[in-house]
């Protein structure tokens, strides 16, 4: 018996942490989704890609994003930036709020190829006003009822909340912002993702007011109290955060993580649950951020191992997303979302704001990138 396709991916070495996978095997495409490949079958496919000495991994998905280009000046090009670098699935954390969600899901999410999910911002506007200034943050203006309605109208794309908790943003209101964005995701049934950089007040404070499902995002961030204690452990109370349910993202941004704090972190046990960019404008393609695949390598030779960091990057944003099994892995009946990596040997430095430095000598770089069935990248050298 013959089984028939439309793009088989030959020869390659599958990372599929979702289900348990590593070893060099073939996937095979029939439409928009993948298709099991049975022992001993012959295989008749309408298009032949050899991917040897290349990892196969699941299309990547970045949970923490900004793509509101078109309403704020932060925002990226969702196709144009991710697309080539593996990311097949992105979360937009708050550029828009109540009052120009509408407007962000016609020109972004309505013109994009890729699957774009949201979180919506607390403050009415959203980002719009950076980076002339920050949003304004106090929780009278939080509109619980303009937030139901969208939350209805948009079921499929809003995902929850999102709201910053930074000293120079909240000021005297201090974790006030955060008190009523979780009360109003009570009432809304749904999760709240939240800054965490330069907290006002110390983090058990913070992460105390977060619930099973929540997201401690900027894990490792190292300005004012942050994850690590007096004596370089984790604190108490973010283990306790996170037995309760509550998860941990990257989100490294430029600004967003200090070397010290993660390896210190990592060094404890204490690895995060979901990595991602928090990529804008001014970082896009910028040697600290770039983008995930860079972002994945930092991790991967901070000593995550492999399996781990594209699982942070597929099957467990995925899960958070509400599409485990349809994204994030490889398994078949899932989505035909792929990104094809080379793991090479590159002698790459980056450094945090605070100045420390960390060499890295391995970095995935992208050779191509499936979208539901079809090729939407393929580097030149590929």
């Amino acid at each position: 018996m013959t089984i028939k396709g439309d793009l088989l991916i030959r020869g390659g070495t599958i990372v599929d942490p979702a289900r348990n996978f590593l070893d060099k095997a073939d996937i095979l495409i029939r439409g928009d989704r993948v298709v099991d490949i049975p022992v001993d079958e012959k295989i008749q496919a309408e298009k032949v890609i050899e991917a040897t000495n290349c990892l196969v991994l699941p299309g990547l998905i970045d949970y923490h994003t900004h793509l509101f280009h078109s309403g704020t000046q932060i925002g990226i090009y969702p196709d144009s930036a991710l697309l080539p670098q593996g990311v097949t699935t992105a979360v937009d954390q708050g550029s828009a709020g109540v009052t120009n969600f509408d407007s962000f899901f016609k020109t972004v999410v309505n013109n994009s190829q890729m699957r774009i999910f949201a979180h919506l911002h607390a403050s009415p506007a959203g980002l719009s006003t950076l980076t002339r200034s920050l949003e304004p943050i106090d929780p009278n203006l939080f509109d619980a009822e303009c937030a139901r309605s969208l939350f209805k109208k948009y079921d499929k794309e809003l995902l929850g909340l999102k709201i910053r908790q930074s000293k120079e943003i909240v000021g005297e209101w201090g974790l006030a912002p955060l008190k009523a964005t979780v009360q109003m995701a009570n009432t809304l049934g749904c999760r709240v993702v939240v800054h965490t950089t330069n907290p006002p007040g110390e983090v058990e404070e913070l992460v105390s007011l977060l619930r099973s499902g929540d997201v401690f995002t900027h894990v490792y961030q190292g300005k004012g109290s942050n994850i690590i204690n007096e004596r370089g452990k984790i604190r108490q109370a973010v283990r306790e955060a996170r037995t309760k349910g509550v998860l941990f993202d990257t989100a490294d941004g430029r600004g967003h993580y200090a070397f010290s704090v993660a390896k210190a972190a990592i060094a404890d046990g204490f690895e995060p649950d979901i990595i991602s960019t928090d990529i804008v404008r001014g970082s896009l393609y910028e040697r600290t951020v770039f983008g995930l695949p860079l972002i994945m390598s930092k991790y991967l030779n901070l000593g995550i191992s492999l399996e781990k960091v594209v699982k942070a990057c597929t099957s467990a944003p995925a899960r958070v997303i509400g599409m485990e099994g349809k994204i994030g892995t490889l398994a078949p009946g899932a989505y035909g979302d792929i990104a094809v990596f080379q793991l090479k040997e590159i002698p790459l430095h980056i450094q945090d704001v605070f100045g420390e430095v960390l060499t890295c000598d391995q970095v995935f770089i992208p050779q191509m990138t499936v979208l539901n069935g079809r090729v939407v990248y393929r580097s030149l050298e590929f």
